[in-house]
């Protein structure tokens, strides 16, 4: 099992992982059961598409809505509408009513709520004092591109028109939500509006195509990354070209973007696509900051305070974007 060849090299994330892996393969048996379909048949991907992706919708919810279980009863939670996007505030009870951190989630374009992606919004407010944004984009197969990132920058207009400071605005996004943040900020410089102070990336997935070496390299740590993104990302783009730089910005031109902090895991297996968009914004002039955590996997940010690593990631988080806001 991957959390084994985790585990040899960094114990107490293996632990946390094969935890979490129990609470899964729990979440599969419930699913498998209800469906009448063999458990063996789900693990190996021999069901129809559609079931395929109510399965990981299935798992993706129900882990994500566990870990929303231990956000605290003071942190505030107010549900509304942008446009016809369901939309949240998430805030510790003394955030700044001024700053925005706006939070874009991730889960290949394929998965993700609002009620399974607060944990993430909770420890960047619980970390830096700012209220965040968080929206439920429209997800793919259902809605392809340009879907997500229309509602992204939906979003982001409805913002400023609210009266909030571009320079007060911070970007940001996990894995999927990454890629989106990037996407959105060059659909912004596009249409030539007032782009926000900094963005901040954690395990982005900037790479669609899966050029990076690091999938193959890293594959022992998380065996099921590569046959995952290919299926997302063919969900995602359909007819559009994977290589379209607002699918894939490790191939745009990050001209003119603002500072970015991206984060990684040294043994996840999309950290190239972290190093490769590091090395572009550099080249292109752009602000980066890059941090590789040794021996972490993809948004081992999800662990909170139980990881050690997760914890001064959150701390590098506040001290980035103190410096922009």
């Amino acid at each position: 099992m991957s959390y084994e060849e985790i585990s040899k090299v960094h114990k107490e994330l293996g632990k946390l992982i094969e935890d979490s892996f129990e609470v899964r393969r729990k979440i599969a048996r419930e699913f498998a059961t209800q469906k009448g379909i063999p458990l063996r048949d789900l693990a190996s991907g021999n069901v129809d598409g559609k079931t395929m992706i109510e399965f990981n919708r299935h798992i993706s919810n129900n882990l994500g809505g566990e870990r929303a279980k231990n956000i605290p009863n003071d942190v505030g939670i107010e549900r509304f509408k942008i446009g016809n996007i369901p939309a949240e505030w998430i805030s510790i009870p003394e955030a700044n009513e001024e700053k925005v951190f706006y939070n874009l989630f991730g889960g290949g374009y394929i998965m993700g709520t609002l009620e399974s992606r607060r944990w993430i919004p909770y420890h960047v407010s619980r970390a830096t004092n700012l209220r965040c944004l968080n929206i439920e984009y429209r997800l793919a197969p259902e809605y392809p591109f340009p879907a997500a990132l229309e509602d992204s920058i939906e979003s982001y207009k409805w913002l400023i028109s609210k009266g909030f400071d571009p320079k007060k605005i911070i970007i940001g996004g996990e894995s999927a939500g990454g890629g989106l943040a990037i996407a959105t900020l060059l659909k912004l410089k596009e249409e030539k509006l007032s782009l926000p102070a900094a963005g901040v990336l954690m395990s982005p997935w900037v790479d669609l195509t899966a050029s990076g070496e690091s999938i193959i390299r890293n594959q022992k740590f998380e065996p099921l990354i590569l046959e995952g993104i290919k299926n997302m990302a063919k969900s995602y783009a359909q007819k559009e070209s994977l290589s379209n730089p607002l699918i894939s910005p490790v191939f745009a031109d990050l001209k003119g973007l603002p500072p970015l902090l991206i984060q990684a895991g040294g043994i996840e297996a999309l950290v190239d696509d972290s190093i490769s968009l590091a090395e572009r914004a550099k080249i292109a002039g752009v602000e980066v900051k890059l941090e590789i955590f040794e021996n972490m996997t993809h948004v081992f940010q999800n662990f909170g305070e139980e990881l050690s690593e997760s914890r001064k990631a959150f701390e590098s988080v506040n001290e980035f974007i103190q410096k922009f806001i």
